[in-house]
């Protein structure tokens, strides 16, 4: 019954508003209807456009993608063709060359050829593409053709003198351009270095310290490897009879006694180190020839302004090789 209440209820209420309607029909005129249509197009439009602007910004903002620097591989080969260092370098950036370490390539065949870096084959400023660059060497060999004249001396005074001596440097060095086997074509150059080299050691008297008989190493300048090596004898102070650092009319009248008591007597005997300096000729004997030697040797050298070797009065290559 309670439903049947409501039903008739709301049936009523339905016709009472159809009712309504139909007796204020005057009332509800089309500027009215049309207005609240209008209200409603209206809204609707405002948030259909904050809709799609709404719509267009998010697409604008899903479109938009970060752009990619495009970059470049710059390969370094060495001396055998193999890759030894890798840049990756941006487009139109500039190529560091300062990043690659050339010391690596620096090698030495044997003790006395040395092969370092000279150049690159090609050097791109920029990176536009990729690029392979090849090193391009230098090789430098040193040897010697001749050793010094003078290996035999006569005091401990002075310099190991190494006129004579005879040692170059053949340089060679790749260029860029290549024949037509497609081998880089190298340029050659022969060097003298004989006046730059240095004796270690230097001076006679280190050199004979401990003995007559010394080794000499011969080195370039500013190199710490030795070119070769050869030795030297000292017959130290010949013609210093009484040893007093001088070579004079002194020494000379001692040589005519000791040769005027060795005619006098067949016993007599000199002692052994006053007779290695007196027979300045090398001849075995001790006689009048030693005495007038020394006194030609102070006659010259009395008056020179550097010192004077024995060998300046004897060829002792051709004395020494007739014993």
């Amino acid at each position: 019954m309670l439903i049947k209440n409501i039903l008739a209820a709301v049936s009523s209420a339905v016709i009472l508003s159809a009712a309504y309607i139909a007796a204020n029909a005057a009332y509800f005129d089309g500027s009215e209807v049309h207005g609240a249509s209008d209200n409603v197009a209206s809204t609707t439009t405002s948030t259909l456009g904050t809709a799609t602007a709404a719509s267009q910004t998010t697409e604008t903002t899903s479109t938009t993608e970060p752009t990619t620097v495009k970059k470049y591989k710059i390969s370094f080969l060495d001396f055998d063709g193999k890759i030894f260092k890798e840049l990756e370098v941006e487009e139109g950036a500039a190529i560091d060359y300062s990043l690659v370490d050339t010391g690596v390539l620096d090698k030495h065949p044997d003790a006395n050829t040395e092969v370092a870096f000279s150049s690159w084959d090609i050097t791109p400023s920029v990176a536009d593409k990729d690029y392979i660059i090849h090193s391009l060497s230098k090789t430098a060999k040193i040897y010697y053709t001749k050793k010094p004249d003078k290996y035999r001396y006569f005091s401990t005074k002075g310099k190991v003198n190494l006129e004579g001596l005879k040692v170059f440097i053949d340089l060679s060095v790749q260029t860029p351009n290549k024949d037509k086997n497609g081998v880089y074509i190298t340029e050659e150059n022969t060097i003298d270095i004989s006046s730059s080299c240095i004796a270690k050691p230097s001076s006679l008297s280190a050199a004979f310290t401990k003995s007559d008989k010394a080794t000499i190493s011969v080195y370039p300048i500013g190199d710490n490897k030795a070119i070769f090596s050869f030795d030297i004898i000292c017959y130290r102070d010949l013609g210093d009879v009484n040893e007093d650092g001088f070579i004079d009319s002194i020494d000379a009248s001692m040589v005519l006694g000791f040769y005027a008591n060795i005619a006098a007597s067949k016993t007599y005997k000199v002692p052994d180190n006053l007779k290695k300096l007196s027979d300045v000729n090398m001849d075995n004997r001790i006689d009048a020839f030693d005495a007038s030697y020394i006194l030609q040797y102070y006659a010259t050298a009395s008056t020179a302004n550097t010192f004077i070797d024995w060998e300046e009065f004897f060829d002792y290559d051709k004395i020494l090789a007739q014993k």
